[in-house]
Order: structure tokens, then C-alpha cells, then sequence
């Protein structure tokens, strides 16, 4: 099985003005480039064998996976199992407001928990009951659209690297860009295929 994972397209900058208090994060939606950019790879993915879409509930990823879908009519299954990584009280403040957290973070040599919010482990956790649950669903090839944090997780889980590893995985993803892992089901094992391609953005 194939699972591609999708970067959701462009979207407005995330701020208190599109915070989410039900879901204790921005919400931000997709930019008319962001919506350009999904039209783009959906046209790309026509015919390709896509048999179902995941995504993430927070709107830039639904967006993104309508119109994918769109094109590839399989439905969209949303899950806020593939919701970006919480960053906590750091969405109401600022890294100002934690001088010693944010010091001891752009180190990057633990996998810190934000403050009030989650660590690279916590997603991967979270994540990976999902992966486990597509991957019984037989399909051969599938969409999940999540988020640049996210994706760099799930990478970090499958290979087995230190989570900290993820923030040397792309700076950031690019957008509606595609990351392929491949399923092994004589090995129960994933494997990656490749990583933030972009190519057919223009």
C-alpha cells in the first residue's frame, strides 16, 4: 500500500483571529493560492489510482482534500487524528512569553512538549493508530492530507529516528507538496519512498 502524505495548500497566517477555541489551535483557511495549488495536484492525482482521502478537520487540510477530491471522487474521510502538533498556550501568547522553554527548544535536542500542548511522540501516537487502521483497509493507494508538522512526525515514527530529527526535515514542507510511504504488508513495515515533492507545482 501506498499512503501519500499530503501538505494542505497555502493559507492565510495563522492568528488569534482565526483561533479555534473548540479546537484549541488557529484555523486558518486556504489563500486563493492555496486553492490553486490543491487544483494543480488534484489534476495530477486524475486517474492515479487514489482510492480514499484522510484528512486532517482543520479547514485548510478539508479544503484541500475537496478538491482533490473533486477530481478523484473517491470521498473524503475527515479524522483530527492527523491534526497538526498542538503547540498550546504558544497559539494564545507568544515565544516570548516562555524566554527558558524557547531557549532550551531551538536546540532541538529533546522532544519537548509545548507548553500546555503536545511533543513530536504525542502526535506519532496518535498517528500511527490511524496508519494502522488504513492500512487494514486494503486499499492500494491512499491520500492523507495533514499538516508540515505532522508529516515530519509520521516520517521521524516509521524510520525510527529521534523525534527532535524532524525539525532537519525540510524548513518547512512545501505546500500540496507529496510525501510517499509504502507499506509492507509481508513485513508489516513502512518504508519511504519519497519526500516533499513539489515538482508539479508551477
Amino acid at each position: 500500500m501506498d499512503i501519500l502524505l499530503i501538505r494542505h495548500g497555502e493559507c492565510h497566517h495563522s492568528s488569534l483571529e482565526n483561533y479555534n477555541p473548540e479546537k484549541c489551535c488557529p484555523d486558518p483557511a486556504l489563500t486563493y493560492n492555496g486553492r490553486r495549488q490543491a487544483e494543480q495536484l488534484a489534476q495530477r492525482f486524475t486517474g492515479k489510482g487514489i482510492e480514499a482521502i484522510y484528512c486532517s478537520d482543520l479547514i485548510r487540510a478539508v479544503e484541500t482534500s475537496q478538491i482533490i477530491d473533486s477530481y478523484t471522487k473517491c470521498g473524503v474521510n475527515i479524522d483530527n487524528t492527523f491534526r497538526e502538533i498542538n503547540m498550546g498556550e504558544i497559539h494564545l501568547s507568544s515565544w516570548d512569553s516562555f524566554p527558558d522553554y524557547f531557549a532550551e527548544w531551538k536546540l532541538h535536542n529533546d522532544d519537548l512538549k509545548y507548553p500546555g500542548g503536545e511533543c513530536g511522540q504525542d502526535v506519532w501516537n496518535r498517528c500511527s493508530i490511524a496508519l494502522n487502521s488504513i492500512v487494514k483497509s486494503n486499499a492500494s493507494r491512499v491520500a492523507v492530507v495533514t499538516h508540515g508538522g505532522t508529516i515530519r512526525v509520521i516520517i521521524c515514527g516509521i524510520i525510527g529516528i529521534p523525534q527532535p530529527k524532524r525539525f532537519q526535515l525540510g524548513a518547512p514542507l512545501e505546500c500540496c507538496s507529496v510525501s510517499v510511504i509504502r507499506h509492507s504488508e509481508s513485513e508489516n513495515k513502512f518504508y519511504l519512498h519519497s519526500f516533499n515533492d513539489n515538482s508539479i507545482l508551477v
